[in-house]
């Protein structure tokens, strides 16, 4: 299916903050203790943006680990009494090595879907890799490639994602929660992605105006609606964009 048509708009306002946005797929800093939620039933994933190098763990906590390029891989095995499967709940240390740095995590095995942990070895490695592939297109055309990314929920590991169930109040009749946010540091753009829903079993017609709220975002550019016609018990995604700056971020 093709990527949704988009509205762009120049208008501006002031900050948010967004530090208690609850995230499940994280981006984190080296250096420090961070602790994440992983399945414990699925194959989770620690993405770099270069080789990880080692990666650390406690095998006798039942979990199971190995890493090739970019990527680690983190399992927990699943004991069986009997014909009942027993998933872990024990939290384990994990220790990966990447671009010289090192990163901690405490990993919470709970039934949730597979967890993506991105290791941030550097704001300024990040920005140029940002700057780089964005680099030559024009203002219009850069909207178009994010919207598109976010679209297939396919974005570089060089940006900052973060997963989350915030919910926003909009309009009367419908139900807006806010699902990720995604940075792209050094082109100064913020991507966020919405899940809509009507109340009360109605059928809406969505535009792109309603969207242009404070509660949605500041300093919007540019909104995306899949699919314009919402109708009874579906919902649809919305994918809004600012333009922060860098002074901003």
């Amino acid at each position: 299916s093709k990527s949704p048509d988009f509205f762009l708009d120049k208008g501006t306002s002031s900050d948010r903050d967004y530090g208690k946005i609850q995230a499940t797929d994280i981006t984190i800093l080296p250096e420090r203790t961070t602790s994440v939620e992983m399945s414990n039933s699925d194959v989770n994933r620690i993405a770099c943006s270069g080789p990880i190098e080692d990666l650390i763990y406690s095998s006798e906590k039942g979990v199971e680990g190995n890493f090739v390029g970019d990527n680690a891989f983190i399992k927990f095995k699943i004991a069986k009494k009997g014909a009942e499967k027993i998933y872990s709940s024990t939290p384990t240390e994990l220790f990966v090595a990447c671009q010289g740095k090192i990163f901690s995590l405490i990993a919470t095995p709970k039934r949730i879907p597979a967890a993506t942990i991105r290791l941030f070895t550097g704001r300024d490695d990040a920005q140029k890799k940002n700057m780089a592939e964005l680099e030559g297109m024009p203002f219009e055309k850069k909207i178009l490639h994010l919207l598109k990314q976010a679209y297939k929920a396919k974005y570089p590991d060089s940006y900052l994602t973060h997963s989350a169930n915030l919910k926003i109040e909009l309009a009367s009749n419908l139900d807006v929660r806010l699902r990720h946010v995604v940075d792209v540091e050094g082109e100064g753009f913020r991507i966020k992605e919405f899940v809509v829903s009507s109340r009360g079993g109605q059928v809406v017609e969505l535009e792109e105006k309603l969207f242009l709220s404070r509660n949605i975002g500041e300093k919007i550019v540019a909104i995306a609606i899949d699919e314009h016609l919402l109708k009874s018990g579906k919902s649809t995604r919305v994918f809004v964009i600012e333009a922060r700056g860098e002074a901003e971020s």
